[in-house]
């Protein structure tokens, strides 16, 4: 065709009129979306949360400069005046620094093992470094408490029969001890180390292979990639991996009040639950004044990993990771997997045969197998005090798990699939809590809601607001997860059909989401079971949980079976529950799958 007939039927197709069928815009128009009664229910709820949120941390910080209405900096120079401050300030430091480097180091190796060679064991491996999210914290520190005591501490005792039996020593005590530093440590690695290895296996996964492979094509070895090639690739994976492990460093309470104290190390947690719990009158303005260091230092860590982050220059080509070449050990494939083996070992299988054996022996003591029975378990299910516990911490986990996924699901819900800017607001304001030790969250609670005008103090409410606070990040992101892999034409064809926001979000989201918020309700129910940082401070002999109640029987002096045995109790209701939700949820999914087959 020439090009006068090219211009002559360009012409004639002019003056013939438009083209029957439109022409679509390149990019549809933004509208606004439409405030239907389901999102605003939603955005009412999420604003509620935003409240319960923030409140609590503007006391804090206010209770540094004002207090009764007036401008005063009392609650500093209280906390400047607190004696063995800068010990106190010093063994955290230590502690938690030593054990953040540890668990950067176990948690890494493990999850280069898991993910890059053939050391990996399959479904076990994957179990191993997290399996410890089951126990809670207060059942690993009682566990090694038993393991370790320098009298009666089993691993001692059998230390001690062998030195003596075997080679003539004569030791009546030790040789190690269970309040000590490297104990106190060592505790605290075991209990860091999952957080390190799920945020740097997830990132060897998302990293290119193919950096690594060019590297041992071009002669490097093994070592030599792994330095110059693996773990700069990995910088942002280590320093999440790094904040997150200092973070629950200084939220964690447990673990320092059973081990720590006795030892005389000193730890911030430890103190600000004195402060306002063991002495009379509290010392409010010391316990807000090391409420806000806390927060300094973490916001203070965070800004220098946020500018760290920025000032990265490492290059990561497209593509997994997942399919490369698993590099082979040889020989050292065997050691690898025993130091996996010999972790599951020191953080669950040690500590939670310590309790069982307490627990089935009834004392704490040399096995008596004549005596062995379920008399201690009897006996915490029989006491008033612990069943009152019990049932508590049952029932607020229930709620807090239910309330909280319902509202991380509708908020991220909104955030990810109708979007506002109130939406996006509430969806950041839930995960605030995540960068908030929780024992500095129930202080918030505490200078909130315990005094006038609402006189919470001790009472179920408190407790249940504090726990939906420090369950609403866990919420937030397993919801948004679950709504990010839920197609916007699913929602889109529900709108056509004329069903409702609140219709189209129950019968079409809610189904398909229900995977995600199952894990997210699990991880919650776990957490608030066991919970001890947020329940020393909240909870009272009126409404004790079970975290209160066996912090009282450790510090009254009880018996260590009762102590052995609700620690144990409550680390079997917590894996037959996630055993009971996720066999639950792979059911359901199977019959859907097959009906809609």
């Amino acid at each position: 065709m020439s090009e006068n007939s090219v211009i002559d039927a360009e012409r004639t197709s002019a003056s013939a009129g438009p083209p029957d069928v439109p022409v679509r815009p390149l990019s549809a128009p933004r509208h606004k979306v439409s405030p239907t009664a389901f999102r605003l229910v939603v955005l009412l709820v999420a604003a509620g949360v935003a409240l319960l949120i923030g409140y609590p941390l503007v006391r804090i910080v206010l209770g540094l400069v004002w207090v009764d209405g007036t401008l005063t900096f009392s609650a500093v120079s209280e906390t400047l005046a607190l004696p063995g401050l800068g010990d106190t300030l010093l063994d955290t430091f230590i502690v938690t620094g030593s054990s953040v480097v540890l668990a950067l180091v176990i948690g890494s190796a493990f999850a280069w093992l898991n993910e890059r060679t053939d050391a990996r064991m399959g479904v076990l491996t994957d179990v191993l470094p997290v399996v410890n999210f089951l126990m809670p914290g207060i059942a690993t520190a009682v566990g090694w408490l038993l393991l370790m005591s320098s009298d009666a501490g089993y691993i001692n005792k059998v230390i001690r029969a062998v030195a003596n039996g075997v080679f003539g020593a004569n030791l009546t005590s030790g040789p190690f001890s269970a309040n000590s530093w490297y104990t106190v440590i060592g505790v605290y690695t075991l209990t860091l180390v999952p957080f390190v290895y799920l945020v740097v296996s997830a990132g060897l996964r998302n990293l290119d292979s193919r950096l690594e492979e060019q590297s041992r094509m071009c002669g490097a070895g093994v070592f030599t990639t792994l330095v110059r090639v693996t773990l700069p690739a990995l910088r942002p994976s280590l320093l999440s991996a790094a904040f997150l492990a200092v973070w629950f460093g200084f939220a964690v309470f447990s673990v320092p009040v059973v081990l720590a104290e006795p030892a005389g190390i000193q730890m911030l947690s430890v103190e600000i639950v004195h402060l306002l719990t063991s002495s009379y009158p509290p010392q409010t303005g010391a316990a807000i004044g090391l409420s806000s260091l806390e927060l300094v230092v973490l916001g203070a860590i965070w800004l220098l990993q946020q500018r760290s982050l920025r000032g990265g220059r490492t290059a990561v080509m497209g593509g997994k990771g997942a399919g490369t070449e698993r590099i082979p050990l040889g020989r050292l494939r065997g050691a690898a997997r025993a130091a996996m083996l010999l972790y599951l070992f020191c953080a669950v299988v040690l500590p939670v045969g310590a309790l069982t054996l307490v627990t089935l022996n009834g004392y704490w003591g040399a096995p008596s197998w004549e005596n062995f029975g379920l008399g201690s378990f009897w006996s915490i299910l029989t006491d008033p005090a612990n069943q009152q516990a019990i049932v508590n911490s049952l029932v607020f986990s229930l709620i807090t798990a239910t309330v909280a996924v319902a509202i991380g699901g509708g908020i991220a819900w909104l955030s990810v699939h109708s979007p506002g800017t109130v939406a996006k607001a509430a969806a950041v304001v839930s995960k605030v809590p995540a960068a908030i030790p929780p024992v500095v969250v129930a202080v918030g609670m505490v200078l909130a809601f315990a005094g006038e005008p609402f006189f919470l103090g001790g009472t179920a409410l408190i407790l249940l607001m504090g726990f939906l606070v420090i369950a609403m990040p866990e919420a937030s992101i397993t919801s948004e997860a679950a709504a990010g892999q839920v197609g916007k034409e699913l929602g889109q064809a529900s709108s056509l059909s004329g069903a409702s926001q609140g219709r189209t979000f129950r019968s079409v989201y809610l189904p398909l989401m229900l995977p995600g918020l199952a894990a997210g309700w699990t991880l919650i129910f776990v957490r608030v079971m066991a919970d001890v940082e947020a329940s020393a401070l909240l909870a009272s002999t009126g409404t004790p949980v079970i975290g209160f109640q066996l912090l009282a029987i450790f510090e009254g002096g009880g018996g260590y079976a009762e102590l052995a045995a609700l620690a144990l109790f409550v680390s079997l209701v917590s894996m037959v529950m996630v055993a009971v939700v996720l066999s639950a949820t792979s059911m359901w999914q199977a019959r859907r799958n097959r009906q809609q087959s």
